[in-house]
């Protein structure tokens, strides 16, 4: 899985060292698929000083995922969905990848979720404290039903022990903060 000559395992820590390097907020860019990938990859934004600056990393997002399909926001896509689909996206980017894993899923399926992350060269997988199958929190006619803390924060856990990589992260959403 070459993308542009990066081997996932040097793409995997470029996010945590652009986070150490940097002393300043990340510019990430959503994308959903290999044609937004491309798009993201090469487009540049003008700072306040007017210089082109390139995005720092991509955000593959559930929600647009989901959306792209015609498919609510409820964790419908599987895991083979979400592979695919990474893999147009480093095929054609060089950037960081940050991943929504919406609740993640059982324990079981996070531990597979993130070692297939890994293997792809994902930098970062964010998991939320929802109740799997989660609603989209911007349906405010359904309930947000969160995980209670020591069930997330077990999960979080054997999500970090099934972790092979020092350069993968592993990022808790508190939903719960909303």
């Amino acid at each position: 899985m070459l993308a542009k000559g990066i081997l996932p395992e040097k793409r995997r820590g470029k996010l945590r060292a652009l986070l150490q390097a940097n002393h300043r907020a990340l510019r990430i860019m959503e994308v959903h698929n290999g044609l937004s990938a491309m798009i993201a990859n090469d487009t540049q934004i003008r700072d306040e000083k007017g210089e082109a600056k390139d995005f720092d990393g991509l955000w593959v997002s559930g929600l647009t995922e989901s959306a792209a399909r015609g498919l609510p926001d409820i964790e419908l896509q599987g895991l083979l969905s979400r592979v695919h689909e990474i893999q147009e996206i480093v095929g054609v980017s060089h950037k960081p990848i940050l991943v929504d894993g919406d609740t993640g899923g059982t324990i079981d399926q996070l531990q597979y979720y993130i070692r297939s992350m890994e293997a792809l060269g994902v930098s970062a997988l964010i998991i939320e404290d929802k109740v799997f199958p989660k609603n989209n929190s911007l349906d405010f006619n359904k309930p947000q039903v969160l995980e209670a803390p020591e069930i997330f924060a077990r999960k979080i856990a054997a999500g970090k022990k099934a972790q092979k990589s020092p350069d993968f992260m592993l990022i808790a959403r508190i939903e719960a903060l909303v």
